[in-house]
């Protein structure tokens, strides 16, 4: 495109995933030499869209994602903030709710998109979802769209609201407790929903990209006893545990459990202790239920209606960035900082 062309600059960000692997010894496997040419010659269509920048991060299968990935991500996109006026981010779809997750908080105030996408079936296979992804992030990274997104399967997703909900389908994403931000088929339409995003009204940039290994999950299941998570304790590098619990925050809280000790001696030692929940649709509620009121009355934090994903995303990013204020980060937890957790008048049923 020349000088004078009126297409937006779209920076698209590749970073691995099904989406350009090559079939290697029976198995998918990262192609660690795609480029700018190998997109175009694949997806032309792109250049009559906007004007295209391709920049490779890193190569991975996203299943290998660490926090040193992200960092790196979050801080591309911050130091090329001013050149391009929309990022693409093709990314593996095991750990792209957390990516999106992630870059949500870290890029508050960015003031411009970020669409992730990949596919179920990688680019240069006849019968993929490749294409069709690609060019429909580009066209809403490129549009008066403002959100940290991800489009997938034809559906447009607030990225912190995410999760992957199947392997083999091509709407292999969903927002359970949020509705869809847009949807393209004839046209690409965007929804008028009723919950802001926070971040989008951040009156100043400060992006951030040191997060740091501070949280530990705990998914319960019957049988699970204190005596099996007691050496946890003495790990000095968690911060904060999320404990993945029944229903609305519900979870054994008899002496035969011990759980209840457990989550008393982490909180004495200093540390955070968050309640989620195993339940897709709904949201933690502390107060139904003895059990969950029990576990309340210890300082527990409630998770409300965000994902998994959100929520270990969040509580690493605050815990990283205001690691000398812990109850900065208590408050800042259960309050909606980046459209990620719903308030209970607009609860969607």
């Amino acid at each position: 495109m020349g000088e004078g062309s009126t297409l937006k600059r779209i920076l698209i960000l590749h970073t691995g995933g099904t989406f350009g692997m090559l079939e290697k010894e029976g198995v998918w496997k990262p192609n660690e030499r795609i480029s700018k040419d190998d997109l175009l010659s694949v997806v032309p269509e792109l250049e009559l869209l906007a004007q295209i920048d391709v920049v490779v991060p890193y190569i991975q299968d996203s299943a290998e994602l660490t926090l040193g990935h992200i960092n790196l991500l979050a801080s591309t996109i911050a130091d090329n903030r001013d050149a391009f006026d929309g990022f693409v981010v093709i990314h593996g779809t095991d750990t792209m709710a957390y990516s999106a997750s992630a870059l949500s908080f870290m890029l508050a105030g960015l003031g411009k998109p970020v669409v992730f996408t990949g596919s179920q079936r990688p680019f240069m296979q006849i019968r993929t979802d490749a294409k069709s992804n690609l060019i429909n992030s580009v066209e809403i990274a490129a549009s008066s769209f403002n959100e940290i997104a991800l489009f997938f399967g034809n559906k447009l997703l607030r990225g912190n609201r995410t999760t992957k909900v199947s392997t083999w389908k091509f709407e292999a994403f969903d927002s359970p407790n949020f509705p869809t931000l847009g949807e393209a088929g004839v046209n690409i339409n965007f929804n008028l929903y009723p919950v802001g995003n926070p971040t989008l009204e951040a009156q100043e940039f400060q992006p951030f990209s040191k997060l740091r290994e501070t949280v530990f999950v705990i998914h319960l299941f019957p049988g699970l006893q204190n005596t099996d998570l007691d050496f946890l304790l003495h790990n000095e590098r968690i911060e904060a545990f999320i404990i993945v619990a029944y229903g609305a925050g519900n979870m054994p809280t008899g002496k035969d459990s011990g759980l209840v000790g457990f989550i008393t001696l982490a909180i004495e030692q200093g540390k955070i202790v968050v309640i989620a929940t195993q339940c897709t649709h709904g949201r933690v509620s502390l107060d139904i239920y003895e059990s969950a009121r029990i576990v309340k009355q210890l300082r527990v934090l409630g998770c409300k209606d965000m994902t998994l994903e959100a929520a270990v995303m969040k509580l690493t990013y605050l815990l990283s960035r205001y690691d000398d204020d812990r109850q900065k980060v208590r408050t800042l937890f259960e309050m909606n900082i980046a459209g990620e957790i719903t308030d209970e008048h607009h609860i969607v049923r």
